[in-house]
């Protein structure tokens, strides 16, 4: 497993993260001793002039990415324990990603879908649930390339390990997209059948 390593602190290791097109941090997975780790969560919740953490780099293996810490009210955690001594001692993993990942913001309508490079997750069932309009499933293919086209839907890869794909439908253009389609036919009430066999 090819590890990186971050600038702020030493003693920790980076194994996958990624970052938005300004930088700011979506996810993080890293390896280090709990004293490590614990002292990283701290800093990251004071000021700069408290030598809190604002930003750092991610580096290693000719790989260099500056991270910017967004509002640490816009992050969680989780931690997981080795389960027995490894040649470094026992090591901890923290996962430190954007809450809307898990949960999402419902009222902006969006939502972040999180996964390995190697993944290709379906993002309809949560375009589904952020949507504010009803949408039937047989509208899949045609909505999903319209949420492209218009950049509602869109591929997050500036990171190491991980992607991810941002969903965002706050935007008024939506109910009026979705009513054009229908006028235009792109989206049918029923779907379209199959045409009957004449082969008996």
């Amino acid at each position: 497993m090819e590890l990186l390593k971050i600038s702020a602190i030493n003693d920790i290791f980076v194994d996958a993260y990624l970052v938005d097109e300004a930088n700011y941090l979506l996810f993080l997975s890293l390896w280090g001793r709990d004293t490590a780790l614990q002292e990283f969560i701290a800093r990251l919740s004071l000021p700069a002039s408290e030598n809190g953490i604002r930003d750092f780099h991610v580096v290693g293996h000719g790989h260099d990415r500056y991270v910017q810490i967004p509002n640490v009210d816009m992050l969680d955690k989780t931690t997981a324990k080795t389960s027995g001594n490894t040649i470094f001692g026992q090591l901890t993993q923290l996962w430190i990603y954007d809450k809307q990942a898990v949960k999402p913001d419902m009222s902006n309508r969006r939502a972040m879908m999180l996964f390995r490079e190697s993944d290709n997750p379906d993002p309809w069932p949560t375009v589904k649930t952020v949507c504010h309009l009803p949408l039937l499933d047989h509208w899949r293919e045609a909505f999903l390339n319209c949420c492209h086209k218009r950049e509602w839907l869109r591929k997050l890869d500036k990171g190491f390990g991980m992607s991810g794909l941002l969903i965002e439908l706050g935007d008024d253009d939506v109910e009026s997209a979705i009513t054009e389609m229908i006028r235009n036919r792109e989206l049918m009430l029923e779907p379209e059948k199959e045409p009957e066999s004449i082969i008996g």
